[in-house]
Parts: C-alpha cells; structure tokens; sequence
C-alpha cells in the first residue's frame, strides 16, 4: 500500500464528481438491505483489520454475489495480508483504492478507470447492468450509513457480569469457539479506543492483546469503561422500540434502519402500555406495532389494539379440518397492498409474497399446544380491520389472521406502511412482519 498516497487525489476526483445510474437503484436497494441485515458477520472484518469498516467487506462479498461466506473471508484476509491491509489509512478514497487493489486492478482503461469499482456510475460512459463498489458505497451513503462513532484515549475497562468477547457482533452460540472468549466478573483491563458498534455492542481495542487479539465486540451492559463519553451511552435498551430491536437483533431477524422504511411488529399477551395480559381467547389483547429509524435511533410511530389468534368463534368451527390456524412466532416477508374481504372489502396487507408457519388447534384450546400440528405455506392470512367490535369480543374478525381492532386504527395503520420509500418505488412490494411473544420479550428485557 505504499504508494497510496500519489494516486490518493484521483481516487478522490472520481468519488467527488460520482453519480449512481438509476436503472440500478433497485438492486442497490436489495444489496442495502442483505448488507445492514448481515452487518454482524461483516464485522469480523474489523477483527482482523480495524482500519476498515464493516461495510467495506459487506461490499466486497456483494459483488461476489454473496458466496461462499467462510471462503470469502478466507480470501479477503489473505489478499488484505498481501498488500498490507493494516497500513490503509481510514479515509474513503483509501478505501476505494483497497477495493481494487483487491481485485488487482482489472479491467483498467487508458483513464485509470475499473468497473469493478465505476461500474453503475458516470465514469463508465455506458449504462451497466451491474453495480460496482462505489455505486453501492454511494447508495449506503444516501440512506445514511456512516463511520461508527469512535473514541480515542487511555481507558480502563471493568468487566461488571461474566461476558463474552467477541469477534463481532452476532450472538456467542453463532461462533466458532476460536472466535470468542469468555471473560469473568471483576476483570479490568486497559483500553486505547471505544467504537459503538450496535445498540448493544461495544467494539474496544485493548492495550494488551487477550487470546492474541487486541480488538473484541462486547456487550455494553456487562462493562463499565471509566473516562470514555460514548461508552457512557446507556447500551440497555429501555423504550418498548429499543426493547423489540434488541430481541429482534438478539432472534437474528431483519430489522431496516434505512430512513423511512418500516418495521411492522405484532406482540402477542401485551398491553398498550408494555405490561403484560393473560393472553385470553377472543381479547383483543395483542398488539400491532410499527417501528422506524430517525437519527438512528428506533421510534414507535404507530400501536393499536390487535390480535395474533383467531376469535373463539372460529376456534371452535375451524376453516381447515386441521384446525384453525394460530401464526407460529418468527418473522415472515409474505406481505403486499391489497383488498381483504368480501362483505366489507377494504384495503389491507394480503398474503400473497411467501409462505407462513401456522400451529394447528386441532384441540381447541385457542393457544400453541406441544401436539399441534404445524403448516407452512399459503392460507390466506392478511392483516386487515376489525371492525370496530368490542375490545372483549374478537368474534368473526379472525380466522388466523393479523387483525387491527378498529377501523380508524387499520387506516392509520395502512397510511404508515404505504409511506415506505420502498413501497413509493414499487407498488408489488412484498411487506415483512415479525410475530412476537410478549411474555418471551419481557423475560430477556425486563421493565427497567
């Protein structure tokens, strides 16, 4: 990398005057979504090189296509030992100049100029098929990704509850025993920088190496690090929007932090107010929930009373033989604007892009039973109105749907959803919803 510094300007000259071709907007989209939804195994990058972001590996295995995960990391780390990765100063032009040495810079036309890099910009002069590194850089940038926050010093770190350090971010049981470590209450050591890393996690480099590594993700609310600001940010979620992302992160589910899009949230057993009910049959008494990013923090920009079962009246005079249908909790992307019912039709979220997971109440019980059978694939369950029956009366308004009580609230409801810029930019997008057990979100995030 020694020579970085002379071409620096040009790589610069180029990012500056960089425009993105918008025939590739949706598939920059989709490799936005994968990036920010897989950030976590990205972050091993940081492991190895801390000079570069995860993100910038995130690029790199995009225009593989997303491979072979562990061959990729394989082959990064081993070019990045090649051409002395650790000496890419952390500035973006660098950062560009490391995507194509990475890629021995080929395809170079009289300009200097790599499609491997330019390519699904202006400097091309064609219109590609194809984004290169740059195109998809500059697309992050426009929704609004960034440098984390990152603090320099001489700190000490107190280990408050037995922890784990970590390779990245992604949850302990999820890596290899060569990527982790366990830590006891009452260690201290010394610290040369802090970066926030996620809600939860802290990305630390330590003075002295611990298993021949300096650098380690850990979570927050298991150390104190005394001297530092940004450490000092409380990692313990405490709203009920912090509390869904931090067990939607810790199950793996997607969660966009994209500006504008929508996180639709349906929590079983709990009240408007957080707490938590006796999860009876034919209550309203579930809730739905949207959930957005502004200034990268999660907000609550919409809840209404629902219900994540069927009413008493279909528990007992099931549509399907089986039994009537009670939505496994997980997360499903099966969503799209449509028109639900026949004798009060009206707008709703119809499933008609994927596949759901049902448990079958063949017993009646109205709840998920160890002997239920369990169904995937398509049985019509939208996400429609109800209504406005009485909050004690579920009634007819649900057959294994995702039903909002009121019908004010479901217009709400709608508007909110059909406001994502993803939605604007394709009216057959296909919505993802994520199916929560209150009583499980509490256990792991307890009231404060």
């Amino acid at each position: 990398m020694a020579n970085i510094v002379s071409i620096e300007e040009k790589y610069t000259e180029l990012w500056q005057g960089c425009k993105v071709q918008s025939n590739l907007l949706p598939e920059l989209e989709k490799i936005a979504e994968k990036l920010y939804y897989d950030r976590g195994f990205y972050e091993k990058i940081e492991w190895y090189y801390p000079n570069l972001p995860w993100y910038w590996a995130g690029i790199l295995h995009a225009k593989t296509d997303f491979q072979g995960s562990t061959e990729f990391f394989d082959r990064v780390t081993h070019k990045l030992s090649k051409i002395q990765g650790e000496q890419i100063p952390a500035k973006l032009s660098s950062r560009l100049f490391a995507f194509d040495a990475c890629n021995d810079f080929q395809g170079k036309d009289s300009q200097g100029i790599t499609p491997f890099i330019w390519a699904g910009t202006n400097h091309t002069k064609t219109i590609d098929s194809a984004a290169g590194c740059a195109a998809i850089l500059y697309f992050l940038q426009a929704i609004g990704l960034k440098d984390d926050q990152t603090e320099r010093g001489q700190f000490n770190l107190k280990v408050t509850s037995d922890s784990v350090f970590k390779s990245c971010s992604l949850p302990s049981n999820k890596l290899d025993a060569s990527e982790k470590t366990s830590v006891k209450a009452g260690k201290q050591l010394e610290i040369t920088e802090v970066a926030l890393a996620d809600a939860q996690h802290l990305r630390v480099m330590l003075k002295a190496p611990v298993q021949d590594r300096r650098i380690w993700f850990i979570y927050g609310g298991h150390v104190q690090i005394d001297g530092c600001k940004i450490a000092t940010v409380q990692t313990k979620p405490k709203t009920l929007a912090e509390k869904i992302v931090a067990y939607c992160q810790k199950k793996g589910y997607k969660i966009y932090k994209e500006p504008g899009y929508k996180n639709i949230i349906y929590i079983e057993g709990m009240n408007p107010d957080g707490t938590l009910n006796d999860n009876a049959l034919n209550v309203w008494n579930d809730l739905r929930i949207v959930i957005e990013f502004k200034n990268g923090k999660p907000e609550m920009i919409g809840c209404w009373e629902a219900t994540t079962n069927p009413g008493k009246y279909y528990t007992y005079n099931p549509l399907n033989s089986k039994g009537a249908a009670i939505i496994a909790f997980g997360q499903y992307t099966a969503w799209q604007v449509g028109t639900h019912g026949q004798a009060s039709p009206h707008e709703a979220l119809v499933q008609t892009g994927g596949s759901v997971t049902v448990h079958r109440d063949a017993n009646r019980s109205g709840t998920r039973d160890a002997g239920d059978s369990i169904d995937s694939g398509h049985f019509g369950i939208n996400q429609h109105w109800g209504g406005d029956n009485p909050k004690s009366d579920v009634g007819r308004w649900s057959a294994g749907c995702q039903v909002g009580r009121t019908k004010q609230g479901h217009r709400e409801f709608m508007a909110i959803v059909k406001s994502d810029p993803r939605y604007q930019a394709n009216r057959s997008f296909t919505f993802t919803s994520t199916i929560i057990d209150g009583k499980d979100l509490l256990a792991q995030f307890p009231a404060s």
